[in-house]
């Protein structure tokens, strides 16, 4: 009895090899097979809002009240990390001679989303990519503080992980805005894949 029970063992433990086996590369059954999830191949080309020193209307993704950060923030740059858009937006802001009329101006969405748009690749590549085999998402959205100089200094990036909004924010530091006379602004951008 014994052998008759090992060699059924056997044939079924040889089967479920070969069955999987099968399945590990491609069986040729006539069912189909259930498709795998598909990765993205790039990124869409986004568009960019712009605000004038005020933070987003409450509700939008890094809206609403926040305490002032003034020390977070200069010590996330001093490590060369980004403070949050509401964190960076909260710090004092030099307004300049407000006495002539010229205004203070700022970059246009069309200038941001133009220069967003020659970037979003390496965004993609060195940190979606990573992000998506986590997170399940088809758009990102970035909300930036601008200053006059073109540098960005606070970010929120929505979804994702700590690691997905850091590695973002590592992308946005090295991305030059041209200057402008206002002492900075907000920015948000938002690209989506395939």
């Amino acid at each position: 009895m014994t052998n008759t029970l090992s060699k059924r063992l056997l044939m079924c433990g040889t089967a479920l090899a070969i069955a999987a086996s099968g399945c590990a590369t491609g069986s040729s059954s006539t069912a189909s097979p259930e498709p795998l999830a598909k990765m993205p191949n790039a990124a869409i080309p986004g568009t960019a809002k712009v605000y004038a020193l005020a933070l987003p209307p409450p509700g939008s993704a890094s809206g609403g009240d926040t305490g002032l950060g003034f020390a977070a923030s200069k010590a996330k740059r001093a490590k060369g990390e980004l403070p949050s858009y509401a964190e960076a937006m909260l710090e004092p802001a030099e307004l300049g001679d407000l006495t002539n009329d010229e205004g203070q101006q700022h970059l246009s969405s069309t200038k941001v989303s133009d220069i967003m748009n020659r970037h979003v690749n390496e965004i993609f590549q060195g940190c979606v990519l990573r992000e998506i085999k986590q997170t399940r998402m088809s758009r990102v959205s970035i909300q930036m503080v601008i200053s006059g100089k073109g540098e960005v200094t606070g970010a929120t990036t929505k979804p994702g992980s700590k690691p997905f909004q850091n590695c973002v924010s590592r992308k946005l530091i090295a991305i030059n805005f041209p200057k402008f006379s206002a002492p900075r602004m907000g920015a948000e951008y938002t690209f989506s894949f395939e």
